[in-house]
């Protein structure tokens, strides 16, 4: 059979089966399968054209692989044994081995606990022996060894570590090593090919390269201690790619490979890389100085509530200050040029936030005395400041509100009945107690009035995200300590008003704004 009429048999069988075809005849007359589709004037030949872009997409990604492999490494980190806690060495070693095991010795001699060994991958981003990875695959290691692409074997140590960025740079000995270039993440777009390189799974399968396109763009999750604005890929990654590069089809370092989504601990199809220009920015510092500063707003914020954005009329993804707090030298950035709790960043640098953790990334990927422009929301009205960023005070994180986003049970205990209480717009209000303090797990020194209960059918739970367990210290814009405040306060509201409330979590210290609607 000739090469076209097997093309096009086999594009038959798969078409067959696509539109509900199934054939159950013998492979041997699948030979006139073409002739009977011709006849009803199908075009059964693959278009010569097609071919062509098919087999330049696969020349691609071989120049690519053959241009990047020699600069990608294997990475094996490895903790040094440490001794068994809670036993001594004289008893361990009088019992028989295997209840030795039992009690946490492992077999191993004095007591200790035997090695426990990593495996990450990395690229070489420098001629003079500089590797960036992961922080997670080389936090903790006693000893990295790292294999080239031509099979030498390193040892290696560590330059810098950054848990904020989860980004590392190690550096082995030597010259000349083969490197790669940094491309531009901002200017990635979604259906974009790009390839991911490592070592998946097992130290025999190092510098293995898989395919896929971008998935998403500025996916955010996770805390504010750590930068959250990730690439999303279906290129295959697994235990292993960790630390190794994205890189685009000019053989471009456009992310570092990170972590997977996943229900069974390996790839399922969603992957995770850290931009290329958050990965520069750190390992130019770490290689720099050691250490890296960042950026500072000096503010706490959190999401806007759905009731909020529909008073103060702003976009879900905006931010909403939530405090003000001083940088690493005293200085109040925020402060100093005009911003007040309450405001709502809307955009910085012209670039509108679509998720207001994408504010961690954009200000912490910037460096102090760096100065940004800052569109925000004030009484409605929209402003806009320059901020000189102050400097990132210790290794604390640009954090937001510590409170429940809305989602998903309380997990509180249905109060006392004997304390005195308010019912209003869906909330149960408390007087505060010692008693009550200690059932919600608040501080001694707690002040405000204590929202015990939220309908769930209520827009206070759905819209303005209101949980129990908060503190209730403002009502339309003045300050209570008790229900009585509270009464006072919603007299001035008129039915069918919009009003204010701001809440604090004493656990957490972070207070919010949102809005009710005085039924």
């Amino acid at each position: 059979m000739t090469a076209p009429r097997k093309i096009s048999v086999a594009l038959l069988v798969a078409a067959a089966f696509l539109g509900g075809i199934f054939f159950v005849s013998s492979i041997a007359s699948l030979a006139d399968v073409p002739s009977l589709f011709r006849s009803a004037g199908a075009q059964a030949d693959v278009p010569s054209a097609a071919v062509a872009t098919a087999e330049d997409l696969g020349q691609a990604f071989s120049t690519v692989a053959e241009r990047v492999n020699p600069a990608v490494v294997q990475i094996r980190a490895t903790t040094l044994r440490q001794p068994t806690q809670g036993v001594s060495d004289d008893f361990l070693n009088a019992l028989p081995p295997g209840l030795r095991d039992r009690f946490g010795g492992g077999g191993a001699p004095n007591g200790m606990a035997p090695p426990q060994e990593g495996l990450g991958s990395g690229a070489f981003i420098r001629a003079d022996g500089y590797i960036i990875t992961n922080n997670h695959v080389v936090e903790g290691a006693d000893e990295l060894l790292v294999r080239l692409f031509d099979g030498r074997e390193l040892p290696a140590e560590v330059v810098g570590r950054d848990p904020f960025s989860d980004i590392a740079v190690i550096r082995v000995e030597g010259d000349g090593f083969p490197h790669l270039a940094f491309g531009d993440s901002g200017a990635l777009r979604v259906g974009q090919w790009v390839l991911a390189f490592g070592s998946p799974l097992d130290v025999d399968l190092s510098n293995t390269v898989t395919s896929g396109i971008v998935s998403s763009l500025g996916r955010y999750s996770g805390g504010s201690g750590t930068i959250s604005n990730y690439i999303q890929t279906d290129a295959a990654v697994n235990p292993g790619n960790s630390g190794g590069p994205l890189v685009n089809l000019r053989g471009e370092i456009v992310g570092i490979n990170s972590a997977i989504a996943t229900r069974t601990g390996f790839y399922q199809g969603i992957s995770f890389a850290l931009p290329a220009d958050i990965a520069r920015n750190t390992a130019e510092q770490i290689i720099e100085s050691g250490r890296v500063e960042r950026g500072f707003l000096g503010i706490q914020f959190g999401p806007v509530s759905p009731s909020l954005r529909r008073t103060l009329d702003v976009p879900s993804g905006a931010a909403l200050i939530a405090s003000i707090s001083p940088d690493a030298d005293g200085r109040t950035p925020a402060a100093d040029a005009g911003l007040q709790v309450d405001d709502v960043i809307l955009a910085v640098d012209g670039q509108e936030l679509r998720d207001n953790r994408q504010l961690v990334s954009l200000i912490s990927n910037k460096r102090p005395g760096d100065t940004v422009r800052l569109r925000y929301s004030r009484d409605g009205r929209t402003r806009e400041a320059e901020v000189r960023l102050g400097r990132r005070p210790g290794d604390e994180a640009i954090a937001s509100r510590a409170v429940p986003s809305g989602r998903g049970d309380s997990g509180t205990a249905a109060p006392p009945r004997e304390a005195a209480s308010l019912r209003t717009q869906g909330l149960t209000l408390r007087a505060l107690t010692p008693r009550l303090a200690e059932q919600f797990g608040l501080p001694d020194d707690a002040e405000g009035v204590l929202v015990a209960d939220v309908d769930r059918a209520s827009d206070a739970w759905r819209e303005a995200d209101i949980r129990p367990g908060l503190l209730l210290v403002e009502v339309n814009r003045r300050p209570v300590r008790s229900l009585d405040d509270v009464r006072e306060a919603l007299e001035g509201v008129r039915d069918g008003a919009t009003y204010l409330v701001r809440l604090r979590d004493a656990r957490g210290g972070a207070t919010f704004l949102t809005a009710l609607t005085k039924e």
